[in-house]
């Protein structure tokens, strides 16, 4: 073959190259032709800047965009931090630039792509502030580009749920009070495959991240978070939102919480309470030896907090008589901290007396004890004292 007719055969291919790497842009390319934005059947004129697509997300320019639906405008820039949000009828949405975490009212809320700069440019995700600005976003792709319809009259939209992602399990860990807690370590638990586990620990923001892999394997979760008080650790079995188990492949959100205080607490929670457990020592009545014993059920005790308690709430005094149960008689439910403990015996009908009161098997006898609970296991914490009549 002639080398004149080779040539022209590299040079074909080297065109044929150049002309798929221009109509294939590469990864991460953002497109900024062919997006039209219509809002109730009326095209949107973005003056400052042309909508753009990054990662899968279209981003338009900010205030055009809040301020089309109806939002009041805020920009701030302090110490290097910059925010840009909008208010109105009762919503708030803010978001900071190069952040994947946004904020509607007062809730902190993932975001796929953050808000950011493009040349010069704030550029905010349209559908996430649309649908939580309660609006309904569709896409249509024509041989143009694409449509983007923003519809609806807006308001308070339902709260922004996460999707499942294929091959994660993933979520968020808080308190009872909804503040993030760093550190639980999550557990993804395969049910089919021995010392399969995969593991992983919260962020400081309560969210974690497992990846699973694509097997239809099935997963169960689980989470624990250990905390030091007065010199002990206690650790606490967090509470899912969900236990239902789940195939690796689908993937799921998997939400946990403490409740260590406050409140009843949560069903499956055994760790999140203590267990007070009292004896009675009294064989014979002290006065009258004829009299029947003293009887634990007309015992009444009061767990005064001594200082905040484990999960650093301040608490509040429990006063109650005790109940039966397979661990032993007394007061269950507690709330984990230090307590200053007394005891009356106020039998129906009666003038309560005080009684004496210690830890069990130490040596003297008080009319109150300031003690923690013990963990007898990582989900059982009891505090043990023996009672008697003075």
């Amino acid at each position: 073959m002639r080398i004149d007719v080779i040539f022209q055969k590299i040079t074909a291919v080297f065109l044929a190259i150049a002309l798929l790497l221009t109509l294939c842009p590469p990864p991460g390319f953002a497109a900024s032709t062919g997006i039209k934005v219509m809002y109730n059947g009326t095209p949107l004129d973005f003056e400052d800047a042309q909508p753009v697509i990054r990662d899968g997300s279209t981003l338009v320019p900010f205030r055009s965009l809040f301020e089309t639906l109806g939002f009041q405008v805020k920009w701030s820039d302090a110490g290097g931090v910059r925010k840009a949000s909008g208010a109105k009828d009762g919503l708030e949405i803010e978001l900071t630039l190069d952040s994947t975490e946004a904020v509607v009212n007062g809730q902190t809320v993932k975001l796929e792509v953050p808000a950011q700069m493009i040349e010069g440019k704030t550029m905010v995700p349209l559908r996430f502030i649309s649908e939580n600005s309660g609006y309904e976003v569709t896409f249509i792709e024509n041989r143009s580009g694409f449509i983007i319809n923003i519809e609806g009259t807006g308001g308070m939209a339902e709260p922004h749920t996460e999707k499942a992602e294929p091959g994660i399990v993933k979520g968020r860990v808080t308190d009872a009070q909804g503040n993030p807690i760093e550190g639980a370590e999550v557990v993804a638990d395969n049910q089919l495959l021995y010392n399969s586990n995969a593991v992983g620990v919260t962020d400081a923001d309560g969210y974690y991240r497992i990846p699973l892999g694509m097997r239809a394997t099935t997963y169960a979760v689980s989470a624990q978070i250990t905390r030091k008080y007065n010199g002990k650790s206690y650790t606490f079995d967090l509470v899912p939102d969900n236990d239902k188990p789940f195939t690796g492949d689908a993937g799921a959100i998997r939400n946990f919480t403490l409740n260590a205080s406050g409140g009843p607490a949560p069903e499956g929670c055994y760790s999140c309470r203590g267990r007070v457990i009292f004896n009675m020592m009294d064989l014979y009545h002290p006065k009258d030896d004829s009299l029947p014993p003293p009887s634990r059920e007309d015992v009444e005790l009061t767990l005064t907090p001594d200082g905040p308690l484990v999960d650093g709430s301040q608490g509040q005094a429990i006063k109650s008589r005790g109940t039966d149960s397979p661990d032993g008689f007394g007061i269950h439910d507690v709330p984990l901290g230090r307590y200053k403990i007394t005891a009356l015996y106020a039998p129906k009908g009666e003038k309560p007396v005080q009684m004496k009161i210690r830890k069990v098997r130490e040596q003297q006898y008080s009319d109150s004890v300031t003690t923690d609970f013990t963990s007898v296991t990582s989900s059982i914490h009891r505090i043990d004292v023996e009672l008697k009549l003075p």
